[in-house]
């Protein structure tokens, strides 16, 4: 190819046609005989074109009718060899044709844009060897995303971009197989695509996959999957399928066992995370603002989710307000279900609570249990032993920050300022004498 972009620099023009074509059978019968590895029918055709090449016989046409006739070329490509092989035979033979700079172009362009760059011959033959292994037990050695991802990676690295929708929408379908196994791998696979960040992939799962599918609640669990995978393929759908995307997300949120694990792709959590932390807030907000509301009703306490709040991202405003709101709530079963997830939110949140924010925390358990609720009463009267990292912020935050501090308490305790001390000292030592109510 290097010789045939001299020759049309130089005005050679016939030369230049005449190398290309060289250059692109060459190709093609290089990338046959690796196809012809795992392939039977590319073995035998492979093997008859190379020994006509070594008996120096035409071959070329043989080759194209060949590829053309066992799939291993689309229709289209196949025209197109015949048009290259026309253009060289009038550039090579005595026709007195003389070949032009466009057309000696036009061959250069399209042996490089539909042959050569590609990795392999066929565009469906490498997909189909993809959709017999789904069923294979030990496709994926592990339910781990990255090591998922490798997989994908590994199974993709010979085939062309142009097959992704063929291949999607036939893995697509064995995620509806009765067979389990070969319906979970066909979910990973899609779920490895989302994951792998190729821009052809990434756009193809989302035409052929979420906004295709996303009528079809059949089809729900392999959406949910794509998009804990790669939140970045919620960005740029059309407005009908993020509302069809919302009750899907609803009902989700509603329904999903509390036995799911958090992390799993059908878990509201691991959906969240996923959009948020590809995606700016607002615009998740936007499109599924009422859900994420209901969320954060049901899964507020969820660790998996916690842990991948930041300390100055907008979603910890949000959480500490329900966190608030149930600490210090006056129904006794809302206040007492916060206390039974007091010690899991520290070891979730404790490193990213301001001393503040701990202090108002404390206050409203206070709050909760001058109310009555027995476990936030056990929590106070044990000075706040069980939860000794947000005890330690609060004390900070009282200490260094006294006179706020009392406002707070007084707005939140609903007691007057010489009757605090009593309320606050159970963070300034350990057993004190019970309350007297003022």
């Amino acid at each position: 190819m290097r010789e045939s972009l001299a020759c049309y620099m130089a005005g050679a023009y016939r030369a230049s046609v005449v190398l290309t074509f060289i250059a692109l059978f060459d190709d093609i019968i290089e990338k046959l005989g690796e196809l012809g590895k795992v392939n039977k029918k590319a073995k035998v055709i492979f093997e008859a074109a190379s020994q006509k090449r070594i008996d120096q016989d035409v071959f070329e046409t043989y080759l194209i009718d060949q590829l053309k006739s066992n799939m291993l070329f689309s229709t289209l490509d196949a025209e197109f060899l015949e048009i290259l092989r026309k253009l060289r035979n009038k550039a090579a033979h005595p026709s007195g044709h003389h070949a032009s700079a466009e057309e000696a172009r036009f061959v250069y362009h399209q042996a490089v844009s539909r042959f050569l760059s590609r990795p392999i011959l066929s565009t469906t033959q490498l997909a189909d060897e993809i959709l017999a292994s789904l069923s294979n037990a030990n496709l994926f050695p592990s339910i781990n995303i990255d090591i998922i991802t490798k997989v994908v990676k590994k199974e993709l690295e010979n085939i062309h971009y142009e097959t992704y929708p063929y291949l999607i929408l036939k893995i697509l379908d064995k995620t509806q197989e009765t067979d389990n196994g070969t319906a979970r791998n066909s979910r990973f696979f899609l779920a490895g695509m989302a994951r792998a960040g190729d821009l052809e992939a990434a756009s193809a799962l989302k035409k052929y996959v979420i906004e295709k599918k996303i009528s079809n609640t059949a089809y729900k669990m392999a959406i949910f999957s794509l998009l804990c995978s790669n939140g970045k393929l919620f960005s740029d759908l059309d407005e009908v399928t993020y509302h069809r995307f919302s009750v899907l997300v609803t009902e989700q949120i509603k329904n999903v066992e509390p036995t799911i694990e958090h992390t799993s792709h059908f878990h509201p959590a691991a959906l969240f995370v996923s959009l948020l932390e590809q995606n700016p807030f607002d615009f998740v907000i936007e499109k599924l603002g009422t859900q994420f509301d209901a969320f954060l009703e049901r899964f507020a306490y969820s660790a998996y989710f916690c842990s991948h709040i930041s300390e100055s991202g907008p979603v910890k405003p949000l959480l500490l307000k329900k966190y608030y709101e149930r600490a210090g709530s006056n129904d006794y079963q809302t206040a007492n279900s916060f206390m039974k997830n007091i010690s899991d939110i520290e070891k979730t949140l404790a490193e990213v609570f301001s001393p503040e924010e701990a202090f108002k925390l404390i206050m409203n358990i206070t709050h909760a249990a001058n109310r009555g609720a027995f476990s936030a009463i056990d929590i106070r009267n044990a000075s706040f032993g069980t939860i000794q990292k947000f005890k330690k912020l609060a004390t900070q935050y009282l200490d260094e920050n006294t006179d706020k501090a009392k406002i707070i308490a007084s707005d939140l305790l609903y007691v007057s300022a010489e009757h605090l001390d009593q309320y606050l000292i159970h963070l300034q030592e350990d057993n004190p004498q019970p309350i007297t109510p003022p």
